[in-house]
């Protein structure tokens, strides 16, 4: 049994974001538009409106009780050290939307990237398309985050602390995954459903522990998802259900399941066979209005099956 001492960060968030200008009369009053040079700067303006920039990092101080500690999503200490700086994310984010002439989006582009002292990793890098006849659907592919839950879609830079909890970072090890992604979300104010979400999409599985897919089989994850519904004056209650019916391809004859208090093995007709990763989740959020802004209560419950490996119960990143 490996004995884990508790590791005390000091963390500092530090906010950049950099967005565009709705309405072009501030520039008009900079540039003079009655010469070609001003022409030219005043079209590129409005073809580059809506690119933004954003990003934030997480610098820290770590100490622990011994050399060598092991951690867990910040990593383990060196075998000689017992405190450190690190960054444990420092992200960068491009955006840009562009919309029709009725001012309605038709295409959403976005591109993250992580940069500490462990190297460089892409984060996100995903393409939304919106149809604007009902203003209802959009599909979505790329890298991005499961619509799982609500923890796993919480940005790192909305939450209250560091890390996730641990059941989100053993359940979806680095929350995004490739795939495809098609969205139910009314966008017109008049409408009745303008509250509720659908999302639903195929996903590899693996996400970004590994660098490809390592079999055929394919994880379908849906979550739907009622939003800000007020319940009394300065009370809101939002609720979500969600669904991931996958799994892992087996390229073993050997299968350990649990009977009762003990594993028991099985190693007949096992190969190619799909060992299932079932996941079932509810989640809610009450948010309650006060003088200096607003305290939110939050609930999630995922119960399901878990296939893993016999070192470990995360899903593999390769194949095994």
């Amino acid at each position: 049994m490996l004995h884990e001492k508790a590791a005390f960060p000091v963390l500092l968030c530090m906010m950049l974001c950099i967005s565009h200008i709705t309405h072009a009369q501030f520039l008009m009053d900079m540039i003079d538009t009655t010469t070609d040079v001003g022409k030219g700067m005043f079209s590129m303006y409005k073809k580059f409106d809506a690119l933004r920039l954003g990003g934030y990092m997480q610098p820290q101080f770590q100490f622990a009780a011994r050399q060598g500690a092991k951690g867990y999503a910040g990593g383990d200490f060196a075998e000689h050290v017992n405190n450190r700086f690190m960054l444990r994310r420092g992200r960068i984010r491009f955006d840009y939307e562009r919309f029709n002439h009725d001012g309605l989006p038709v295409v959403q582009f976005a591109f993250q990237f992580d940069g500490t002292e462990r190297g460089v990793n892409i984060r996100d890098f995903w393409g939304r398309f919106f149809e604007n006849k009902y203003s209802m659907f959009s599909l979505t592919t790329g890298m991005f985050p499961r619509p799982f839950g609500y923890e796993i879609n919480l940005s790192s830079s909305d939450r209250e602390t560091p890390e996730r909890g641990r059941m989100s970072q053993i359940l979806m090890r680095t929350e995004r995954d490739l795939g495809a992604m098609l969205s139910w979300e009314p966008r017109l104010r008049k409408d009745v459903w303008r509250h509720l979400k659908i999302d639903a999409g195929f996903f590899n599985g693996q996400g970004l522990t590994g660098t490809g897919d390592y079999d055929s089989h394919k994880d379908f994850i849906a979550r739907a998802y009622l939003r800000q519904l007020e319940i009394a004056p300065k009370m809101r209650l939002s609720v979500g259900a969600s669904v991931l019916q996958g799994g892992m391809q087996q390229f073993t004859p050997y299968i350990h399941k649990m009977d009762g208090k003990a594993f028991t093995t099985d190693s007949t007709g096992n190969i190619d066979e799909v060992a299932p990763r079932h996941y079932y989740g509810m989640d809610a959020q009450l948010r309650i209005a006060n003088r200096i802004g607003f305290t939110e209560f939050r609930a999630e419950y995922i119960r399901g099956t878990q296939t893993a490996t016999a070192n470990t119960t995360e899903t593999p990143a390769a194949c095994l």
